[in-house]
């Protein structure tokens, strides 16, 4: 006859087996706020009317001067479109906000681990996913 678990190790057990992998290793995010110098992330983001957006992300700062560049690549079966925003940035507490050139604005959270997620103008998480994330590649501060 088949022994049952006891509940609360069974609990444990589905509790373990829902857990995240952990996030991905690299560089942390510096204090986007102090001094000078860039980070930028990078990362896949889910599309509606394509494969996937390949994008990057560079933040600059040189003293009060703020500045971004976006990239992003729309990946389609029938070649696909690349996009470069640039503008200024600024960060309030958890949230990256990106305010183009051109009018447009963004907003990242900043998570705990130094990845950015994609949010809505308030700071919400969007209903397509808590997996879209961009993870930071580089890191510089200025001397």
């Amino acid at each position: 006859m088949p022994r049952l678990l006891p509940a609360p190790v069974l609990l444990l057990c589905i509790a373990l087996a829902g857990c995240d992998a952990p996030p991905p290793s690299g560089p942390r995010a510096p204090a986007l706020d102090a001094g000078g110098g860039s980070i930028q992330w990078q990362g896949r983001l889910p599309c509606a009317d394509c494969e996937a957006i390949d994008t990057k992300l560079l933040l600059r700062r040189d003293g009060a001067a703020r500045r971004y560049t976006l990239t992003e690549a729309f990946q389609a079966a029938d070649g696909g479109a690349r996009f470069v925003e640039t503008g200024q940035w600024r960060q309030e507490r958890a949230l990256l906000r990106l305010h183009a050139d051109t009018g447009s604005r963004r907003t990242y959270g900043l998570l705990p681990d130094g990845r950015l997620q994609p949010r809505d103008r308030h700071g919400r998480s969007l209903a397509s996913g808590a997996a879209d994330f961009l993870v930071p590649v580089t890191a510089t501060t200025a001397p």
